[in-house]
């Protein structure tokens, strides 16, 4: 088991991390600079093209021969992205996703042995009190990105495999030094709204991705699965249904679900918050429309495909007729018995 302090930022990257704090926000003048250029774009270019606001302008965005996201440049600067075919298909067994649901503060990270480990948004603030070490992250979300700039900076400064969309690793990269990224990069992208790309229509989705590694549910909201991330993700409206996609396409087949409660999020602070220093959450709002829809057609999906998806806590929204619930202890059992 590796300590706390393993986990931990040691002096030397605390101290660094400190001078971050001074890039949280970008200077006013690059906050016009940007503004000016989104506000160019939105004059210049249809609905259509509306998601690439922010990418137009000193971003480059190469793709190989399949169309697929292979790296990305903004200011002429590279960026450590790393997108190997052979990543993924590449793992077996056993992963834990842990995302910010309040039941996450339930349980003894201590009393577990936990392998293959992904967090999400603000997940990384459980290394404040417990030696859990992230393999992977999924930020897709820039609101947070730019609500809480010193968790993002924990994320990029360790070795792990992030993956995130063009977009919100051009929000990182406006408030954090490239060379503090000590995170490996792999870039994914709403498969509705690809990268520097028109936005397809509805329709488009399955003629322009027709594949086996990709499922639609449904047209109006647009929901789905993807068993490919190379191909694109479809936006469940909650970072845990991203992540669940990426680490089924690494080839991972159980999946344990922390902290997925989705319940009175407006008025329930994430585990690492109080109810003073909460940040807004629409997951209330998305609940009926696309989130509880999402997991309810991708659980039997996953299934019939040889992958057990398991959610921890108990006062989930999403009830054991959409996912199989189990309690965390069953896994300190499993733990002490393999020790």
């Amino acid at each position: 088991m590796i300590s706390v302090d393993q986990i931990r930022p040691s002096q030397s990257v605390a101290s660094e991390m400190s001078v971050v704090h001074e890039y949280a926000w970008p200077k006013p003048a690059q906050r016009l600079s940007s503004t000016f250029f989104k506000l160019v774009y939105r004059w210049s270019h249809s609905n259509a093209f509306r998601h690439n606001e922010r990418l137009w302008h000193g971003v480059s965005i190469e793709r190989d021969s399949r169309g697929f996201l292979k790296r990305m440049s903004i200011e002429g600067h590279d960026l450590l992205v790393e997108n190997p075919d052979d990543l993924l298909a590449s793992q077996t067994g056993d992963c834990h996703l842990i995302a910010t649901g309040p039941s996450v503060n339930d349980i003894d990270y201590g009393a577990l042995d936990l392998h293959n480990v992904m967090g999400v948004n603000g997940a990384i603030a459980l290394q404040d009190k417990h030696p859990v070490r992230f393999e992977y992250y999924c930020i897709v979300d820039a609101g947070f990105v730019r609500k809480r700039p010193d968790l993002v900076a924990r994320v990029v400064q360790q070795k792990l495999t992030l993956f995130v969309t063009p977009l919100v690793l051009w929000y990182i990269a406006q408030y954090f030094p490239l060379s503090q990224f000590r995170c490996r990069v792999y870039l994914i992208e709403d498969i509705q709204y690809p990268a520097c790309k028109r936005a397809l229509l509805k329709h488009e989705l399955l003629s322009t991705h027709a594949s086996t590694d990709l499922v639609l549910f449904d047209e109006e909201p647009t929901l789905g699965f993807s068993f490919n991330i190379s191909r694109g993700i479809f936006d469940g409206r909650t970072v845990a249904y991203t992540g669940l996609q990426v680490l089924t396409s690494l080839g991972f087949n159980t999946i344990f679900m922390h902290g997925l409660d989705l319940l009175n999020a407006a008025q329930t602070p994430r585990f690492y918050e109080t109810k003073e220093t909460m940040q807004p959450s629409a997951l209330d709002g998305d609940f009926n429309s696309f989130i509880e829809p999402s997991f309810r057609h991708a659980a039997p999906l996953l299934s019939r495909r040889g992958v057990r998806v398991v959610n921890l806590s108990a006062q989930s929204a999403l009830g054991s007729d959409i996912i199989e619930k189990d309690d965390w202890h069953s896994l300190a059992h499993v733990s002490l018995e393999q020790e």
